[in-house]
């Protein structure tokens, strides 16, 4: 065992979470082709709608075709979650092991072993504020809160890029880009 066991017991929002990591690794072609969908409905009922209810009405779809980019991630996350509550079964919680060539995943529930994940079998990863998120293939994936990795979360990142072969895609907000570079300034060496 190389030294890394975290558990994650989900509810609402890290289902939510898991959603959205799915989607921005998965689906990303589909979110260009809405922005630049909307881009060019508002452009062009700007310029030749003239101001009339149907100009508007395009406008009014371009921005939520531009805003509403989670909204079906969001609608599965909650679905799951609500069939679940529905048949009085608990939200997923799992321990995860990471040993030398694969993670392997028990159910809190009942400690039953599931498949593990071989690393070489890991399609994607990705990172946000909370969690690192390992995809198995673009339908189901796992999430690490990095709460549980505490002060081994530069080890561990280093130990899954190294033994997946995969760059760890990050979301690209101005409040994670912002995080990155407080965290490369706490390394640097003090100036004189």
């Amino acid at each position: 065992m190389e030294g890394f066991a975290v558990e994650m017991r989900h509810d609402r929002k890290t289902l939510v979470d898991l959603s959205h990591m799915q989607y921005d690794l998965f689906c990303g072609r589909n979110r260009a082709a809405r922005s630049f969908l909307s881009l060019v409905l508002i452009v062009l009922a700007i310029l030749y709608g003239g101001g009339s209810v149907w100009s508007l009405l395009i406008i009014g779809y371009g921005c939520y075709l531009m805003t509403s980019t989670y909204a079906a991630s969001n609608r599965t996350a909650h679905k799951i979650a609500d069939q679940l509550e529905a048949e009085g079964k608990p939200l997923p919680a799992s321990r995860y092991v990471f040993e030398k060539n694969k993670m392997r995943i028990f159910n809190l529930a009942d400690g039953e072993e599931l498949k593990a994940l071989p690393y070489h079998e890991v399609l994607r990863i990705g990172e946000d504020m909370g969690a690192y998120y390992l995809f198995r293939n673009e339908y189901g994936g796992y999430r690490i809160p990095k709460e549980q990795l505490g002060e081994r979360e530069d080890a561990f990142r280093r130990f899954i890029q190294d033994k997946t072969g995969k760059l760890i895609m990050r979301r690209a907000t101005p409040l994670n880009r912002m995080r990155q570079w407080l965290r490369s300034r706490e390394r640097e060496p003090e100036h004189l």
